[in-house]
């Protein structure tokens, strides 16, 4: 079918619209790999299923206005729109959510200590205590184990 320029122009938008969402997703996941760190294989095999679903998307979004017809203006449309935002507010996006990531991770740090530190006194105190009635009881065995050896050495020697 036939679509008039209109429907084409507006159709272009479109795919350059959902080529600019594209890119600020997959920013979105390369925030996420920030917050959880991925082994290589797992971000392989998320970038292909990210892009893998971007193809279908798309390829339902011409199925839908464009009668399954694929055209090249489509694709190129899908193109700009990813280029458009991968050269216009991908550094903004990233450097923003790298601060706000950095913020948040202070402010959880911040309340982790507050919340746990009379955890954490706790426990020091009773460390403490538990290093000096050790050492009351470890240094007087010792101090007898150590007479011990001498008077041991001494009769062996006199042997």
């Amino acid at each position: 079918m036939i679509l008039s320029i209109n429907n084409q122009a507006l159709l272009f938008f479109v795919s350059a619209l959902f080529g600019f969402s594209a890119g600020f997703f997959y920013d979105c996941i390369n925030v996420f790999r920030k917050i959880i760190k991925h082994h290589k294989i797992f971000i392989q095999i998320e970038d292909f299923i990210y892009w893998t679903v971007s193809a279908l998307i798309l390829f339902f979004i011409m199925l839908k206005e464009n009668f399954g017809e694929i055209r090249g203006f489509l694709i190129l449309g899908a193109f700009i729109g990813m280029l458009l935002y991968f050269l216009i507010l991908s550094k903004l996006f990233l450097s923003i959510s790298e601060k706000v990531l950095h913020f948040l991770k202070k402010v959880f740090t911040t309340v982790f200590r507050i919340i746990f530190l009379p955890v954490f006194t706790v426990y020091s105190l009773l460390k403490k205590i538990a290093v000096s009635i050790v050492k009351k009881f470890v240094k007087p065995f010792k101090k007898k184990k150590i007479k011990k050896q001498k008077k041991i050495e001494k009769e062996n020697q006199n042997e």
